[in-house]
């Protein structure tokens, strides 16, 4: 099960923005740095546009936590880059809900760091 987990986080990341919408709970509740601050699931569905889709993610120092049935934490630092904009990395975690046999993202959280 973690390595399904670790490649539709990354999926999140570099996938299309179908797999973003098919996984992200629209009660998700993220956190970016600015300019995009907080907001929830269905609020990033409505504006998809405005998070990047990165062309490469590496992702390292990765946790992986069960606090309870049905509950996937994980947390790790992730190196990304994107066409156009500078390299950009961050602390993140995010939260995975088992629902009707569907892993769903309800948290997300990114640090930026230089």
């Amino acid at each position: 099960m973690n390595e399904k987990i670790w490649q539709m986080e990354e999926q999140l990341w570099t996938g299309s923005r179908e797999h973003l919408s098919a996984t992200l709970s629209d009660l998700c509740v993220m956190a970016f740095p600015e300019p995009i601050g907080t907001m929830l699931g269905a609020q990033l569905h409505q504006g998809a546009g405005l998070i990047p889709r990165w062309d490469l993610v590496a992702m390292t120092d990765q946790t992986t936590a069960s606090p309870m049935s049905g509950v996937i934490v994980l947390a790790y630092r992730a190196e990304g880059r994107c066409e156009g904009m500078p390299p950009y990395a961050a602390i993140c975690t995010s939260t995975y809900a088992l629902k009707n046999d569907r892993w769903r993202l309800v948290q997300h959280h990114q640090s930026q760091i230089s």
